[in-house]
Formats: C-alpha cells, sequence, structure tokens
C-alpha cells in the first residue's frame, strides 16, 4: 500500500526548513515567492534539495529548485514525484 503525500503537508514540511535555512521566521515566507527573492542562493538551494531527498525518497538535483521556484510550485512537483514512484512501485 502506497501512502500518498499531498502539496499541502509537503508545503508544511518545507516552510519551517526554508525559514531554518534563510535565518527567517516561517510567517515570513511568501509560498508564492521565488527562491531567489527569499534569499535562496545555490548553496542553500542544495540544502534545501538534499533535505527534500532525504524525506521524501527522491534524488533530485540542484535544478528541480530553479525549475520549480516557489514553496507552492515545488511542493506540488514533490507530491508528483512522491505519487509517481508510488505508482511505480505498485
Amino acid at each position: 500500500m502506497t501512502t500518498l503525500v499531498s502539496a499541502d503537508s509537503i508545503r508544511d514540511e518545507l516552510r519551517p526548513h526554508l525559514a531554518g535555512i534563510l535565518y527567517c521566521e516561517i510567517e515570513e515566507i511568501d509560498d508564492d515567492a521565488t527562491f531567489a527573492d527569499l534569499g535562496l542562493d545555490s548553496v542553500l538551494g542544495v540544502e534545501l534539495v538534499a533535505f527534500v531527498n532525504t524525506k521524501y525518497g527522491l534524488e533530485e538535483i540542484l535544478d528541480t529548485v530553479y525549475d520549480h521556484p516557489t514553496v507552492n510550485r515545488l511542493s506540488t512537483y514533490v507530491s508528483e514525484r512522491v505519487a509517481g514512484l508510488g505508482a511505480n512501485a505498485q
């Protein structure tokens, strides 16, 4: 049986982690602001991707952050990737 992970639950995990690596409050994270506008550089982007990979069992690369450059877009993408992995495992 595969557990689906919603974009909302992923967003709820990403926001505090992102706030931590950006040294800001969770409330300062705008889910539709680009990561660049929030202050995420490539070094911190690597840290964000590593978190996503570890948390959700993925093997994404830094380009994922650039291809899905907001919390909302990245959350949706990760949710779809996790669902795809579950479908392939069945």
